[in-house]
């Protein structure tokens, strides 16, 4: 719905910032580490993610790039984890730290985070391990291709996870050609 904003910061909240976009001001949830960055009547982008909560009211929340709001965005999809505890989360480690924690499985460290006790961390940890695979790190080219084979972008992470294969040390045939060995299940 509100993808991306781009405007002055105009007022800063301890949780959020004021953005005048044009003659709209639009308060949005930042991460701390963001929030200690940027100053009133500075000019920022915001990659943004509108929540419609149950119960209360909408609430708009903003990240410097795409793939932290991804990151926010599997956050929410961990049972018993709101925004307001994927916002923290985010604010607490950069998203290669959170990585480290997820592939280590360092319950410990994770749940340092307000709001967040041991079981909610292991939950988190199961939940996000192998999802942290970023799909920037397999060519667009690969996805054109087995795209074009009928195999949706699902299949094909899936089959560079199982086969783990290092794509970018790869030429882009070799690895097509593993991939649908593995998707089709025959030896070529």
């Amino acid at each position: 719905m509100i993808d991306y904003l781009k405007g002055q910061v105009i007022f800063k909240y301890p949780d959020s910032v004021s953005l005048l976009c044009g003659s709209i001001a639009f308060r949005v949830f930042v991460p701390l580490s963001l929030l200690t960055e940027v100053g009133e009547g500075d000019n920022i982008e915001l990659f943004t993610k509108l929540i419609f909560p149950p119960e209360g009211t909408p609430s708009l929340y903003g990240f410097r790039t795409r793939e932290e709001r991804a990151f926010f965005e599997e956050l929410l999809k961990v049972p018993k984890v709101g925004s307001k505890v994927a916002m923290s989360i985010i604010s607490h480690f950069s998203y290669e730290e959170l990585k480290e924690i997820v592939s280590s499985m360092d319950v410990e460290t994770l749940s340092t985070v307000p709001g967040l006790g041991k079981k909610l961390s292991e939950r988190v940890i199961l939940e996000l391990k192998g999802k942290l695979v970023k799909e920037e790190s397999v060519p667009e080219e690969l996805f054109e291709i087995l795209g074009s084979l009928g195999y949706s972008k699902k299949e094909i992470m899936s089959a560079v996870k199982e086969i783990d294969l290092k794509v970018k040390d790869r030429s882009i045939e070799e690895v097509v050609k593993e991939i649908i060995k593995k998707l089709s299940g025959r030896k070529f």
